[in-house]
């Protein structure tokens, strides 16, 4: 996500100071200053740090757990066959642990 910063002024007899947030556009990263400061002034607010891409940490690892529930879900489908017998002696072993007690 950019990161944007900003010089603002929050009481009359102050001077101004820099602030930064991270957010999706230069809109959100003004109400979030605005929301967090209640300035008198936002003044040059900019993007100085880089925006994110596909081949940040946190994407790629978002990536991965989806492509595993597709392709979980496509082994499912394939060997339904295989899955549902399996499935059912398992739901009788965890029934038959539980009321064997």
């Amino acid at each position: 996500m950019p990161t944007f910063e900003a010089s603002i002024k929050t009481v009359p007899t102050g001077t101004d100071f820099k602030v930064t947030t991270e957010a999706g556009s230069i809109g959100t990263a003004r109400q979030q200053i605005e929301k967090l400061y209640d300035p008198i002034y936002i003044r040059n607010l900019r993007e100085v740090g880089g925006g994110s891409s596909l081949t940040d940490a946190g994407d790629v690892g978002g990536w991965v757990v989806i492509g595993s529930i597709v392709f979980v879900l496509w082994l499912i489908v394939e060997y339904w066959w295989i899955i549902l017998p399996i499935a059912v002696i398992c739901l009788i072993a965890w029934l038959y642990s539980i009321f064997s007690k």
